[in-house]
């Protein structure tokens, strides 16, 4: 049996089949939690319709389907439901208890995490990787490096990923509390349009931190951070 050659069509299939395969496998993980909760959805209110289904027969007593205003108050029951469970986790307490029992119990149930994050990201609880610009001063040193939210590990400790340039994609990973970070308002393209092009424009950057960096930033950084600006 003669060694498959890795020749220019051979690589061109394996390259191909593998972006398919990963593409699929992208799609899948993003519409499997999004299903899950429908189902589970679902499930809440097919439960909850056959337990009021009964009251049916009291508003219409000859007709075997259920009355139409059932749907209605199934749906508001299971409503009422989520608010009540919404409202007892709000408080310290609740969400202390809440905790616990997610800790012990709901991180053991299979793709529970991935639900949890999705959902979270969907509705903007919890802010997607990369969507915060930092500056951060691990030594207490003075130096500050740029850096990415990564997580939140509670309110006052963030997990924030500071890159290499000119190559982003390399770095590393800090846990810091939220006093020696500063928070920047720029979007994460110029940041990392800075980090590639080994730190120009940094100046309008950083002037974004606001009066905890005084910053007069000429014509020219500006420039170099936005290359679109027209320079007089």
């Amino acid at each position: 049996m003669e060694p498959q050659l890795n020749t220019p069509e051979n690589i061109n299939t394996n390259s191909k089949r593998g972006f398919l395969l990963d593409t699929l496998f992208q799609g899948f993980l993003i519409l499997l939690p999004i299903s899950i909760v429908l189902i589970l959805l679902s499930f809440s209110f097919n439960f909850i319709f056959k337990i009021v289904a009964p009251i049916s027969s009291i508003l219409d007593p000859g007709i075997e389907e259920p009355h139409w205003s059932i749907n209605f108050l199934s749906i508001g029951i299971l409503v009422i439901f989520i608010f009540v469970i919404g409202v007892l986790i709000r408080n310290k307490v609740g969400k202390s208890y809440f905790s616990k029992f997610e800790k012990k119990y709901l991180t053991k149930v299979p793709l529970y995490s991935l639900i949890h994050q999705t959902v979270y990201q969907f509705v903007g609880l919890k802010k997607l990787p990369f969507s915060e610009v930092v500056l951060i001063d691990i030594y207490k040193s003075g130096t500050m490096m740029t850096g990415f939210i990564t997580d939140q590990v509670n309110e006052d400790l963030y997990t924030v990923f500071v890159p290499t340039a000119p190559n982003p994609t390399n770095g590393n990973i800090y846990h810091i509390p939220k006093s020696s970070i500063t928070f920047l308002s720029v979007n994460t393209q110029d940041a990392m349009r800075t980090i590639m092009g080994m730190g120009t424009g940094t100046c309008d950057l950083i002037s974004s931190a606001g009066e905890s960096f005084v910053s007069d930033c000429s014509e020219e950084s500006k420039k170099q951070l936005n290359p679109e600006l027209q320079v007089e």
